[in-house]
């Protein structure tokens, strides 16, 4: 046997990686860049707390760690920077490309989204606007306002029957009903069968679970979302797989409905989201079923999860904190006396200071996508001084093609930004001073640029009218505490502890 031959198969891959972790400790382009050596030479620190440590989901607290030691600029993985400066926001998130990896574990790269390249992210988008625009969503208050009765008439049903009502599984089923109204004309009637609402809802959690494993380890898993014609529903695939593609192929059976419905083939007259899209200008193979059940999945999944997330974390707090819901009330009841008696509109409601303060500190709270959004300029030098920290005035050079991001639990828990920041405090959205217009500069919960969340209108008119039921109610938490609501795993959106049941509440009666 010829041993040197072997002993040179055996160190070269080593020689290698140790090749490859010089270059990336010194020589790379970010070598300058703080923060400690083991992620600037290998991804596997930041797939370490995605997946596995502590269940997973915990980068978002060790990238927070890490930039108290390190300061506002550290280096999360070999080729990317992470930037905790509400200063630096606009220039991360300007007109940019997007990284795939960002949210690859979701499965719809062809969506609006995930669109990676700036000029088809516009096309996409641009297709979309007007169907989620102020005026669409006026178009859409007969719908809002009926989902918003259903949501009064549940909690007077549990009122009377003494039964505690299970909120989070209310607002899911809310959030559902008006997406699938708006986005196919129809929706399951989840409102009028909670239970199913309540499956749904976990389901979704145990989807969202699998996020980090199969945002890292992409290839296997699409290995195995290729053969589900033969796993699907078999022990043999994870659950949060077996949900995703039970999730996506309910999304490619609603789209496959819509473009076989010729019957409904006139424009306009009040049609939902994906008739529009399938008559529209767009060219064809941006209304393939593949690409409108990318579209449909995310919207779907984004449109019920994060508004029924936003209210759930109000809820908690309207009802664990008197004072918030005391002086909501005293609002709603001014907004009454000045419509003289009739039902507060939508319009009025939208601007009532108090109760946007209670929304934008549940966004606050919910924090939206939690991953790590990157962008980068393909052809654009950018540089960034240190405000504070151990390198504070130091000044680095990020090269055309750098990944930057912020996350939004560094954003939304910033101690100059939101002093106190695990506090519910919805005064701190009050007024027009210069800080309260730099934290609504700074809020990441709907994204931020050019690619921030299209359905910003649709979600605010929503919270709006289901918190003004929620307030009309005497009601107090059961069997639940703040654990039910914080942030403790990442899994691209926040989640609670994974034993939560969600909000519960006893309700004593409708306040006249």
């Amino acid at each position: 046997m010829d041993y040197p031959y072997l002993l040179v198969a055996a160190t070269a891959p080593l020689c290698w990686l140790g090749c490859i972790a010089l270059y990336r400790l010194f020589f790379h382009p970010l070598a300058k860049i703080p923060g400690p050596w083991l992620p600037a030479v290998t991804s596997l620190y930041s797939t370490y707390y995605d997946c596995f440590y502590q269940g997973g989901g915990q980068y978002p607290q060790k990238l927070k760690q890490l930039h108290a030691e390190h300061g506002p600029i550290i280096r999360p993985v070999p080729s990317e920077v992470h930037i905790s400066d509400p200063e630096f926001l606009d220039a991360i998130y300007a007109m940019r490309d997007r990284n795939s990896c960002s949210a690859g574990g979701l499965m719809v790269d062809q969506s609006v989204g995930l669109t990676e390249d700036y000029a088809l992210h516009r096309l996409r988008r641009d297709a979309l606007n007007p169907y989620f625009s102020a005026k669409a969503v006026m178009d859409l208050q007969p719908i809002l306002t009926s989902k918003a009765d259903m949501l009064a008439a549940i909690l007077s049903q549990h009122a009377e029957s003494k039964e505690p009502l299970n909120l989070s599984d209310a607002f899911f089923a809310f959030s559902n009903d008006i997406l699938r109204s708006f986005s196919f004309g129809s929706d399951n009637g989840l409102l009028s069968e909670l239970p199913e609402a309540h499956r749904q809802r976990e389901d979704l959690a145990s989807l969202l679970m699998g996020v980090p494993l199969q945002s890292h380890f992409k290839t296997p898993m699409r290995f195995l979302g290729g053969s589900m014609t033969l796993l699907q529903g078999e022990p043999a695939l994870p659950a949060a797989l077996r949900e995703m593609l039970a999730f996506r192929a309910r999304a490619r059976q609603d789209i496959e409905a819509v473009l076989a419905d010729k019957a409904n083939d006139r424009k306009g007259s009040g049609r939902s989201l994906f008739y529009e899209l399938r008559d529209s200008s767009l060219p064809p193979h941006e209304k393939t079923v593949s690409r409108l059940q990318d579209e449909a999945t995310l919207l779907v999944m984004a449109g019920t999860e994060s508004p029924a997330k936003t209210l759930t974390i109000a809820s908690f707090y309207m009802l664990s904190l008197p004072e918030v819901t005391r002086k909501l009330r005293g609002e709603l009841a001014e907004a009454r006396k000045q419509a003289s008696g009739s039902k507060t509109s939508l319009n009025s409601l939208l601007v009532l200071p108090y109760l946007g303060a209670i929304i934008h500190e549940a966004n606050r709270l919910s924090f939206g996508v939690t991953g790590r959004m990157r962008r980068y300029s393909p052809t654009q030098t950018l540089t960034y001084t240190a405000s504070y920290g151990p390198y504070k005035d130091t000044t680095y050079t990020l090269p055309p093609g750098t990944q930057m991001n912020t996350v939004t639990y560094c954003t939304h828990t910033n101690e100059a930004l939101f002093p106190d920041p695990w506090r519910f405090d919805p005064e701190r959205w009050l007024g027009q001073s210069e800080e309260v217009n730099t934290r609504k500069r700074c809020m990441m919960a709907f994204g931020k640029g050019h690619r921030k969340c299209l359905g910003i209108s649709l979600a605010n008119a929503a919270m709006c009218l289901a918190l003004t039921a929620l307030a009309m109610y005497d009601m107090e938490l059961f069997e639940t505490d703040e654990s039910d609501v914080k942030f403790k795993y990442d899994n691209q959106i926040s989640q609670p502890k994974r034993d939560s049941k969600g909000v519960r509440a006893s309700v004593r009666g409708r306040l006249e």
